[in-house]
């Protein structure tokens, strides 16, 4: 049986072609895109009752981190930003 990171590439892969096909409308369709995708992911979570609450937590702040180091690379983290 699969892992969670290996179901979760799995799910990834799926999703891939469709934010290609939503992905592209402009900087704030796609920021409304990832919002949605965030928002509908808690509430996934949330409604089946996939995990726990501090385990959801947990990952949407290692995202948060993961974001920054996307968004501003070679960052140390000084939390100074323009």
């Amino acid at each position: 049986m699969a892992n969670l990171d290996e179901l979760q590439k799995q799910h990834e892969a799926r999703l891939e072609a469709l934010i290609q096909e939503l992905a592209g409308g402009g900087q704030e369709s796609d920021l409304a895109l990832a919002r949605a995708l965030v928002h509908k992911g808690v509430h996934l979570a949330a409604d089946r009752r996939a995990g726990e609450f501090c385990a959801v937590a947990t990952f949407l702040c290692e995202m948060v981190s993961h974001a920054h180091g996307l968004m501003h690379p070679g960052d140390a983290g000084s939390g100074k930003h323009n």
